[in-house]
């Protein structure tokens, strides 16, 4: 945990970004080894530093170590992350609380380019400052605003006991898959707080829902909990494309602006549906235009995007771009000028209500916010060696009040099963049809088919993402026994759901503890392949 800050022979302090500023950050985070091979580097673009202070700078920073490096100038190689910020936010970036951090992303005034991936991952290492470098780093600094609350804002983490009926759910579940429940509880304190899991296999006779650990410290995971479905809610938004498709309301293959008439010039023009929901826009995860305002006021958002510029010479369909942001809050405003209604409310009463998705929300409204806030479960940011760090990422009343499409749904694991059921099923769901048999089929067939990424991303439907286990180990999305018909999603290294159509299973599950690639793939498929073991279905 955080050591104590060695403020005590404290002299003279130093404006921020000052020469001597960065003379005393070496000093204090000399004695922390910071492999700089492997070392994140952040480039900062300050627009409104101080005289003296230098506008441009890079920080180093050791995932493994804790240790920052700061050297003024521009990065001498592309750097994994570079922000664009005022130096009032930047001095939040660094020596603010988690919260204040998370909210930078907003108001829209931040820029962000790079894997934005690693931000989650550096913010955990600021907020702990194991070695407690950062601390003394704050107290030598000048002109700082009151120094945050030291404090965790988070009750102190107790083991909880789950409310009545839950506990009869583990007991069910450890006898119908027991070897899922292993590996899933395995998991419990070492990549995770906590876990829901919802299977169901109509021809063996399993349907379950379970919840296991923490949501958040303090408050037991349950079935009814809420998590976020980071990018399994991608999913979601291309049903509702496909029913518009249906209707003959789109054509996948048209030009976004032929419906989004905003959305036109400097390249905008040529950018199709179909790329939209193949991540294969001529536009690099990189320099995805809402990085930096994912939670700002819709019409910051608009007009980031509206605004984007395509890079030179960069063409459609020749790499997989995954679009984090900007592809679904296009996707809603194509929705609403098409149909008329807004994204959240076409969902609502075109997915959701159809699939029998009760408990699931597109966004709360404040009231319902207010109402259940210190309920919602949180994502823990986990691995690497130190303790997992709850985090206000998404939970805060701006980011679960204003839409971010295609990440901020939130809903139990059971209702994102039925989701898949339904589609499962041909689109028949338990509230009516939500796609035709033959829309199911077209949207879950391979649309994108020897592409490639250095996520394990591989195949792609409509929307889906396609089983690749035949591509290799680091492409399998699902279970090294699912079928190569197995389609579903993957929701930021926390999440994953799918449906098998030969195995007739449905899997949902949620993590909330958020790890790296690697350590994620390997848990996810831990707790898969068991769920095809204990169903007899590895054969």
């Amino acid at each position: 945990m955080r050591a104590a800050p060695a403020t005590a022979a404290v002299g003279t302090r130093h404006a921020l970004f000052s020469p001597e500023w960065f003379t005393c950050a070496a000093t204090v985070f000399d004695r922390l080894p910071c492999d700089e091979d492997t070392a994140v580097s952040v480039a900062l673009h300050v627009t409104d530093v101080p005289r003296g202070a230098a506008d441009t700078l890079v920080m180093l920073a050791d995932l493994t170590t804790g240790a920052l490096r700061f050297r003024a100038g521009p990065p001498p190689e592309r750097p994994t992350l570079a922000f664009t910020l005022p130096y009032s936010d930047a001095t939040t970036l660094l020596f603010g609380r988690q919260d204040q951090r998370t909210r930078l992303f907003e108001p829209g005034g931040l820029r962000l380019e790079g894997a934005f991936l690693f931000v989650f991952f550096l913010d955990r290492l600021l907020a702990q400052d194991v070695s407690g470098a950062l601390a003394d780093l704050r107290a030598r600094t000048a002109d700082l605003p009151a120094a945050p609350d030291a404090s965790t804002p988070w009750p102190a983490s107790a083991p909880c006991d789950p409310p009545e009926g839950e506990a009869s759910a583990v007991r069910d579940a450890w006898q119908a898959l027991p070897r899922t429940m292993e590996a899933l509880c395995a998991e419990l304190g070492r990549t995770t707080p906590g876990a829901q899991l919802y299977v169901s296999c109509p021809p063996s006779g399993v349907t379950l829902s379970v919840a296991v650990g923490e949501s958040r410290p303090g408050v037991p995971f349950t079935r009814g909990s809420r998590p976020i479905w980071y990018c399994c809610s991608k999913a979601v938004g291309a049903v509702a494309v496909g029913r518009l498709w249906e209707r003959g309301l789109v054509d996948p293959w048209q030009a976004v602006a032929a419906y989004v008439p905003w959305f036109d010039g400097d390249g905008r023009e040529r950018i199709t549906l179909h790329e939209l929901l193949t991540h294969t826009t001529p536009v690099p995860m990189a320099l995805d235009p809402l990085h930096g305002g994912f939670a700002a006021p819709r019409a910051v958002r608009r007009e980031l995007l509206r605004t984007m510029t395509i890079p030179p010479l960069a063409r459609a369909g020749e790499r997989i771009n995954y679009s984090p942001w900007w592809a679904w809050f296009l996707l809603a405003e194509l929705v609403r000028a098409v149909d008329g209604r807004s994204y959240e409310r076409y969902l609502a009463e075109e997915v959701l209500a159809p699939c029998g998705m009760t408990d699931t929300r597109v966004v709360l409204d404040t009231r319902e916010y207010r109402e259940v806030a210190d309920r919602l479960p949180l994502i823990h940011i986990a691995g690497g060696g130190f303790p997992a760090q709850p985090t206000h990422w998404y939970a805060t009343e701006a980011s679960c009040t204003r839409p971010i499409p295609g990440l901020n749904i939130r809903g139990p694991m059971r209702d994102l099963g039925r989701f898949f059921g339904t589609l499962l099923a041909g689109g028949q769901g338990p509230g009516g049809r939500v796609l035709r048999p033959q829309t199911v089929v077209a949207m879950t067939a391979r649309h994108r088919v020897g592409l490639t990424d250095a996520f394990g991303n591989a195949d792609w439907g409509l929307g889906f993402r396609v089983e690749s286990r035949h591509l290799g180990e680091e492409y399998t999305a699902f279970s090294r026994y699912a079928s190569l018909r197995t389609f579903g999603h993957y929701g930021l290294w926390t999440s994953v759901a799918f449906a098998d159509p030969e195995a007739r299973l449905v899997l949902a599950l949620h993590l909330n503890g958020k790890t790296l690639q690697s350590e994620h793939q390997r848990r996810t498929l831990a707790v898969c392949d068991a769920v095809y073991e204990d169903l007899g279905l590895s054969g």
